[in-house]
């Protein structure tokens, strides 16, 4: 009877943003973590957030079940409600479309400056920072200048622009980038978006295996139904359903230049305490490679296709929510893992990558302390430098450089701890660790360990600030026996909202 319920009011919120478009959230985004922490707190059953990024409407969606339950139980946690009306402010013109607030909807507007922000980053020697869309900082002063841009027409259309300024010390000129920017046309609850913007699949949070943020953003056609929905007959047992396809080309300086990657995903909640995906992502075509046609691309997605040759990756994640009962310190804890197979045999993936992760939400029960650890590795033992590498696509499973899943890259493993905690409701500490091995196959390995430290500041007028410190220390660095090398790294963003 509760999965009943919680699928219902699910399905009339979807419902009531159909027919609308809204741009994307970035992965970025303040917002997931906050999203997070009430789903941790217990106060959001219908989020699937395995499938980024989500559009602004479905976060509101989010923001609308987690103030419906807020109501019923009367929630006083001071963190928990200053969470609330962070995302409630946030998000109040979606809130408005989707009848939450009481206010004119304006179908036709444009934002032209958004979230502007200014970013510092110094490093004693040039920092290799993950999941940062390909950005690359040189040694000492790095500098970046940006903002958003969006706007929305009959409430069909939708785009978004994300310029930004770079520049550093070391450079003798600055340049200007698009970060992200695409179009959306929206079509009931299917959306068709063409443009450049970065993908994230699976429950992992310092990495994913197939799709994440650390390589640039791809310029891409990507068609997905934002919103979930209950496929018909006997599939409705699945529960609510989202689904993503995208195409994109690899660029010019690649062995094989102009390599195509394409993918789908699969992703459905049985019940409001489990959700699951299903992934395969395949690289084809290219210069020198036989045409692939309709039907040969139809053909390639069959298991033990073949030919024309090419590049494929399966895999499924799952993640659970257990709730904790009142004999434990622990509000509730999250289990997930994240699997992936580079090669098949007999139809079946084969050679596994692996993510597995725990979080524990509201640690002593006062609405402040989450701790994470994450474990990740791509080494498949009998078979060195397996993943994430092909004999054709020589390149490997890279976008202009940067690993496109797991940052670790391929014979590696990563272990991550993170522990948030809130001083007050709009101060927040973290701490990391990471441990990272490559080359785990041979002689010598590289070992990397990172410690950091961070500080999140909300102010009351709208300003927005992050500023942390990493230390970073190489074993064995470039795979050179004895070779060591340390980093101080330190980072300051500055953004406003209005």
């Amino acid at each position: 009877m509760r999965r009943t319920l919680s699928h219902t009011m699910l399905l009339i919120l979807a419902v009531l943003c159909s027919g609308f478009v809204s741009t994307n959230v970035p992965l970025d985004h303040w917002s997931y973590d906050a999203i997070d922490k009430l789903v941790g707190y217990r106060l959001i059953e219908g989020s699937m957030m395995t499938t980024k990024p989500i559009s602004r409407l479905e976060m509101a969606r989010l923001i609308a079940e987690a103030a419906n339950k807020l109501e019923q139980l009367d929630e006083k946690n001071e963190i928990i409600l200053a969470i609330f009306d962070r995302l409630k402010e946030e998000f109040k013109a979606e809130l408005v479309t989707i009848g939450l607030l009481d206010e004119q909807h304006i179908g036709t507007f444009i934002k032209p400056i958004e979230d502007p922000y200014v970013r510092y980053v110094f490093a004693d020697k040039q920092p290799l920072l993950e999941n940062q869309q390909g950005d690359v900082f040189n040694r000492h002063s790095n500098y970046r200048v940006g903002f958003a841009s969006r706007g929305r027409i009959f409430d069909t259309v939708a785009f978004y622009l994300h310029p930004e300024y770079v520049d550093a010390s070391s450079s003798s000129d600055g340049d200007i980038e698009l970060i992200e920017g695409y179009g959306k046309l929206a079509l009931d609850n299917i959306e068709v978006e063409v443009g450049k913007d970065s993908l994230w699949w699976g429950p992992g949070y310092q990495g994913s295996i197939l799709m994440s943020n650390n390589a640039e953003a791809f310029k891409l056609i990507k068609i997905s139904n934002p919103r979930p929905i209950l496929l018909p007959w006997i599939l409705g047992r699945l529960g609510p359903f989202k689904s993503v396809w995208f195409l994109t080309e690899l660029g010019k300086n690649r062995v094989i230049p102009h390599a195509k990657l394409t993918g789908v995903r699969l992703n459905f909640k049985p019940t409001p305490l489990l959700e699951m995906g299903l992934s395969r992502v395949i690289m084809f075509d290219g210069s020198g490679r036989p045409r692939v046609g309709f039907i040969d691309y139809i053909e390639m997605f069959s298991l033990g296709r073949e030919k024309p040759q090419n590049n494929q990756i399966a895999g499924f994640d799952v993640s659970l929510l257990l709730p904790i009962g009142d004999t434990i310190p622990v509000r509730s804890v999250k289990v997930y893992a994240d699997l992936a197979g580079e090669d098949e045999a007999g139809g079946l993936p084969m050679k596994w990558g692996k993510l597995i992760g725990m979080q524990l939400y509201d640690i002593l029960r006062t609405g402040r302390t989450d701790l994470r650890v994450e474990y990740a590795s791509t080494h498949v033992p009998g078979s060195p430098n397996v993943f994430y590498t092909h004999f054709l696509y020589q390149s490997g499973y890279t976008y202009k450089g940067n690993m496109i899943g797991h940052h670790m890259g391929t014979d590696a493993s990563d272990l991550y701890f993170r522990l948030t905690h809130y001083l007050t409701e709009d101060l927040i500490v973290g701490f990391e660790f990471d441990r990272e091995y490559r080359n785990l196959s041979s002689s010598p390995r590289q070992t990397t360990n990172q410690f950091g430290v961070d500080l999140t500041i909300f102010t009351k007028k709208n300003w927005r600030l992050r500023t942390g410190y990493r230390y970073e220390n190489i074993e064995n660095n470039r795979f050179i026996l004895g070779q060591s090398r340390e980093n101080h790294i330190f980072n300051l963003n500055i953004a406003y909202n209005f």
